[in-house]
């Protein structure tokens, strides 16, 4: 009977998945991933995560083409927040905000049919996340140094990635080192 159930479901969602639906194809995914794993039929709860899979991605690329939000105090309910938001990317900071509010918010989102992606980040997480940032974009910066630039060019352009950046220990290093070569280019070309 289970089977039944499952099959009727995953057919179901697979018209759903065809027709762009992806929050009604993830729920009833959701529902044969749940009856899958009671009936402990491994092999069927395997199948249905290839479409819930897809389901997800598809409804997280939708909510990140709306907008980003962070929010901190003074603390929204779930209901307030979905009031303000109806598509996009919430990120929540704890606190005020907890495991229990980014969950509520999950949830009805969902309920309401809405392309929404909510995160909670406690303030050490979201510091980790800064400096992790700061991190790639100043790799990104030496990765964009032209090679074929002379050494001072190559210097100012890493300065100036360096006033924006603010930090970076290697681009640092990598600047004194610039500075290094261009004082030595520049004391044999004087002599």
């Amino acid at each position: 009977m289970a089977d039944d159930r499952i099959d009727q479901l995953m057919n179901e969602a697979s018209e759903k998945l065809a027709a762009t639906d992806y929050l009604a194809c993830e729920a009833l995914c959701t529902q044969a991933l749940k009856l899958a794993r009671e009936a402990d039929d491994f092999e069927v709860y395997a199948r249905v995560l290839m479409p819930l899979q897809e389901a997800r991605r598809q409804r997280r690329q939708l909510a990140a083409d709306g907008p980003m939000t962070v929010l901190t105090a003074p603390r929204m309910t779930p209901a307030q927040i979905l009031e303000a938001h109806h598509s996009g990317c919430i990120m929540l900071i704890d606190p005020p905000y907890t495991a229990d509010d980014e969950q509520a918010v999950r949830d009805e989102a969902r309920r309401q049919g809405l392309f929404i992606e909510v995160l909670r980040m406690d303030r050490e997480r979201l510091r980790q996340c800064f400096e992790d940032q700061a991190e790639r974009e100043g790799n990104g910066a030496l990765a964009a140094l032209n090679p074929k630039a002379t050494t001072v060019e190559k210097l100012d352009a890493l300065a100036a990635q360096l006033d924006r950046l603010g930090d970076h220990e290697i681009a640092h290093q990598r600047l004194a080192a610039l500075a290094r070569q261009a004082a030595r280019e520049k004391s044999q070309h004087n002599v």
